[in-house]
């Protein structure tokens, strides 16, 4: 952790050399070392909160610090943490396998959580005078996918409503989407990725795309201004070599908690650059949230569809992101004697040609979108102030979740995808 302490800020540093993490409960330890080491790759809202914590801690007495783990210390002394070979210098898989089979990992769970609200509540005053912010989720369900009209939008169960659009335009390009990030000459070249302010980062706008079609059109944009990307843009195929040998190291695993941890130890230490598009390899902290979705995401690594998912879910975590747009799309159908379930790159054991499964994937997509957006509800960021638009390129219609206020409510319908461009760009900037 040496190389990385010097970049700590100076006060979270003075506390570390004073003993910090000796007030620390055992099952702190994992994940908080992780994050000292691994900080240059954490996102701004990421060191925030975890600065928020330690030094909340910093300031209590040692009275006060036991007092505010307590309930933690004495779960782990009911869970018998001592005697497990539990790891304290990062995060595992046994480790995570040890507490979740443990009667009181929920119990533990909301301790953890009130010990971060406590230090969230101590912060307070400093958060009082931040701006909120607009923020906006565009989930894209594109024109191949197959969906029913009648049904749709039945999952959301009333959340919001839908909304006509006029496509007219986009039959003549390559998709609503791509004309949505489009440039508007008509107001000084804004886009949806247009910075907002002087302290928005790459982390503020964020794009996954389970193909590469939407990447590739922003990233055309860029190449013609001579810029580089203005937000952060994943697309599964342009990842393909990465997943490849991902999957490769994966399927050499045996099975067992052990050899896991080892496989994925391997990983997290493997110079991922080569393998990566330059878009992500050019980005540290890009590269490095790709290996740790790779490393955590359940089908991320095998379908498009997965991979927008669980990197969109993880951002949100990680980055509260004022604009993420995620992109859903066509998987193949699983091959016969092929193992989704052990990374296999099917197409290299069966050699019959891929079949795509537009009805599969129309009902993921359908699915995992309702799901991006409940996983970014959860988040005091997004449950004011922000804006969900699903859009059903197929059907001409947006599905919209957002406040009175919002300048869409007051446009008759259809509305044109220049005017929805405008309105949203609008609302984040």
């Amino acid at each position: 952790m040496s190389n990385q302490t010097q970049e700590l800020p100076r006060e979270l540093q003075d506390a570390l050399n004073r003993g910090l993490l000796k007030r620390l409960p055992i099952t702190f330890l994992p994940v908080t070392r992780q994050q000292l080491h691994d900080w240059e790759y954490l996102f701004p809202y990421e060191r925030k909160s975890i600065l928020r914590l330690l030094l909340h801690v910093a300031k209590l007495s040692p009275d006060e610090s036991a007092a505010l783990f307590r309930e933690i210390v004495q779960l782990e002394e009911k869970m018998g943490v001592r005697s497990w070979q539990f790891s304290t210098d990062q995060q595992t898989i046994q480790n995570a396998s040890l507490l979740a089979r443990s009667p009181y990992f929920r119990e533990w769970r909301s301790a953890v959580q009130r010990v971060f609200d406590a230090a969230d509540r101590d912060a307070e005053t400093e958060k009082a005078g931040a701006p909120a912010g607009n923020r906006c989720v565009l989930l894209i369900l594109p024109r191949c996918l197959p969906l029913e009209g009648a049904k749709v939008w039945q999952r959301w169960q009333g959340i919001g409503r839908p909304v006509s659009l006029d496509m007219s335009l986009s039959r003549e390009s390559s998709g609503a989407a791509e004309m949505l990030f489009s440039k508007d000459e008509t107001r000084d070249g804004r886009t949806l990725l247009s910075r907002s302010g002087p302290n928005t980062t790459l982390a503020d706008r964020w794009i996954l795309d389970a193909g590469q079609g939407l990447v590739d059109c922003v990233l055309r944009w860029n190449t013609a201004e001579n810029n580089t990307p203005s937000a952060v843009l994943l697309s599964h195929k342009r990842l393909e070599l990465c997943r490849q040998k991902f999957s490769h190291e994966m399927n050499t695993m045996r099975k067992d908690l052990a050899d896991a941890d080892a496989v994925f130890d391997r990983l997290r230490k493997t110079e991922i650059s080569p393998w990566c598009p330059p878009e992500v390899s050019s980005e540290p902290v890009v590269r490095e949230f790709v290996r740790s979705v790779y490393l955590s995401g359940n089908g991320a690594l095998l379908f498009g569809n997965s991979f927008v998912e669980w990197g969109a879910s993880e951002a949100l975590r990680r980055a509260r992101p004022s604009f993420l747009a995620a992109q859903f799309g066509v998987r193949s159908r699983p091959k016969p004697f092929t193992s989704v379930a052990v990374f296999e790159n099917q197409d290299e054991i069966n050699p019959l040609p891929a079949v795509d499964d537009l009805p599969g994937s129309a009902l993921d997509a359908q699915v995992l979108a309702l799901y991006v957006w409940l996983a970014a509800s959860r988040y005091d960021e997004y449950q004011h102030n922000a804006v969900c638009l699903c859009l059903a390129e197929s059907l001409s219609q947006a599905y919209v979740i957002a406040s009175p206020e919002f300048a869409l409510w007051k446009e008759a319908e259809p509305v044109s995808l220049g005017r929805l461009r405008v309105i949203v760009s609008d609302w984040i900037a």
